[in-house]
């Protein structure tokens, strides 16, 4: 068993999910976490399959958190759709992924709220399992999980210096026996190693204003595309739109043509015959 605390930055567009993304921090330090901003932006279809729609069930987890506004996340998406499938196998869902206890029932739209599997039950540990290690199963249940096409990320350096200082640690013991914190019975003989045992402060600081944005680009657009073919064939081929319009022209002149002599060898039959 640790002691210590987590620690997460993120966007405020982004459910923390800090058993993941989070940053153990042990007592007696104090850190200083200075972070950089960058977003990632990908094209849609055709140029990749990101989404930024936010399915169904990925939407009622997002309800349970009032005036929230979280965006689409393939990590949770993942989570979600090895929810659905152990709970088709155990009828109950992971006890360790307990925000996402709503589930979608396979070819429905009907949001359901599921129990909690038992902690010593196995069924969920190996459902799990299965899914994350057979292919046919994770490709039925979790095919529709495509990467976000917006996402923003933040790099962290992370540094510590011991603490708290013999300088401030008097203050501290002021400060913990006037609150309600309760001490144990010997605090009088302990509190020197006591403080620093559960001692622990964080410092956030942005590195920099400056927000690094990468950007996909199509490498050819539709207009460049037809531009393209079209350089090529008159290059090539030697065939400009003014030819294909002169092409048609002589093609319509001569339709015509042959239309009138037809039509002045009928008219002349018929008077023949007449």
């Amino acid at each position: 068993v640790s002691v210590g605390m987590m620690a997460m930055i993120h966007d405020n567009t982004e459910l923390p999910l800090i058993e993941v993304a989070g940053i153990q921090l042990e007592p007696e330090r104090k850190y200083k976490l200075s972070y950089k901003k960058k977003i990632y932006q990908l094209l849609p279809s055709p140029y990749s399959d990101c989404t930024n729609k936010i399915p169904l069930v990925m939407q009622a987890m997002f309800n349970r958190y009032a005036g929230a506004d979280y965006a689409y996340s393939q990590v949770l998406c993942y989570t979600l759709c090895i929810q659905t499938y152990v709970y088709n196998e155990c009828k109950c869902v992971s006890p360790f992924e307990w925000i996402a206890q709503s589930i979608v029932l396979s070819g429905t739209d009907e949001i359901r709220e599921v129990s909690l599997c038992n902690v010593t039950d196995q069924c969920y540990m190996t459902a799990t399992a299965r899914i994350t290690t057979t292919d046919s199963i994770w490709n039925q249940f979790c095919s529709d999980c495509s990467q976000a096409c917006s996402t923003v990320d933040f790099t962290i350096t992370t540094s510590a210096v011991s603490a708290p200082s013999a300088t401030y640690i008097l203050d501290i013991k002021k400060f913990v026996e006037e609150s309600d914190i309760i001490l144990p019975k010997n605090w009088s003989n302990t509190w020197q190693s006591e403080i620093p045992k559960n001692y622990l402060a964080v410092d956030i600081v942005c590195e920099t204003t400056r927000v690094e944005t990468y950007t996909q680009d199509a490498s050819i657009s539709g207009v460049d595309l037809l531009s393209n073919v079209g350089g090529h064939t008159g290059l090539w081929i030697g065939i400009s739109f003014l030819s294909i319009m002169e092409l048609v022209e002589m093609l319509y002149r001569l339709i015509r043509y042959d239309y009138y002599i037809l039509k002045g060898k009928i008219r002349r039959r018929n008077q023949e015959q007449s």
